[in-house]
């Protein structure tokens, strides 16, 4: 189990990080018995189902925690940095549309309730960090308070999205407490401002766990 910071820190926490890349392969997440995949969001992009080989262990190793009839799902994991861009700018451009009258820093702080900011490092392009949630064995989600957000969401919304949110039923409660026990037990650090954003030895996973290092950087495909 690891022991984690729960309160959300600033992202400039971040930047006071060292990096001393490991050089830890990325290798292809595949589906198994425990482990499904499921693109939840348009892009212009094909999600590439890659992360670190020690993250793939550890999903595995999480997977094979669960209560039966439950698997784990990967929605995302490593982003190249080319498509985290065309990501950020493709909605940006869409908000500032939408919203004539937002200057841009309304707009970049809507951009960023979806997509972290590309520069001068998404956590995504490290291979370490992996966006999941939990189906049933027919392939239906749990409920876990929101749906994975693809896009911009409402006030109300957006007041979910952190993991220990006091707005939500017995059901969603527990739905998010089997995910984070059985990711915690296997190594994996949760993002509290997010339910679905969990990360192992990249920068937010050294800030949570009150390290000052870390052994994922930003790796190419």
């Amino acid at each position: 189990m690891t022991n984690q910071i729960t309160k959300t820190l600033p992202k400039s926490a971040w930047q006071n990080i060292v990096i001393k890349e490991n050089n830890e392969p990325l290798i292809e997440v595949l589906e198994t018995d425990k482990i499904k995949i499921v693109n939840m969001f348009e892009t212009d992009y094909d999600p590439i189902y890659f992360v670190r080989k020690s993250v793939v262990e550890k999903m595995i190793e999480a997977s094979n925690l669960l209560p039966d009839g439950i698997s784990l799902v990967l929605i995302e994991g490593y982003r190249t940095l080319k498509n985290q861009e065309n990501s950020w700018n493709k909605l940006f451009e869409n908000i500032k549309s939408e919203n004539p009258y937002f200057n841009d820093e309304q707009i970049e702080n809507k951009v960023k309730l979806v997509i972290a900011r590309p520069n001068p490092l998404a956590n995504h392009h490290c291979g370490g960090a992996v966006d999941v949630t939990l189906c049933f064995s027919n392939g239906e989600l749990l409920d876990m308070g929101t749906d994975y957000p693809s896009e911009p969401a409402s006030v109300e919304i957006q007041s979910k999205y952190p993991m220990e949110c006091f707005d939500l039923s017995n059901i969603q409660i527990e739905n998010r407490k089997i995910l984070r026990d059985a990711l915690v037990d296997a190594g994996f650090v949760w993002y509290p401002g997010e339910w679905w954003h969990y990360c192992y030895g990249d920068r937010m996973w050294a800030v949570y766990t009150g390290r000052e290092e870390c052994f994922y950087g930003p790796v190419d495909l």
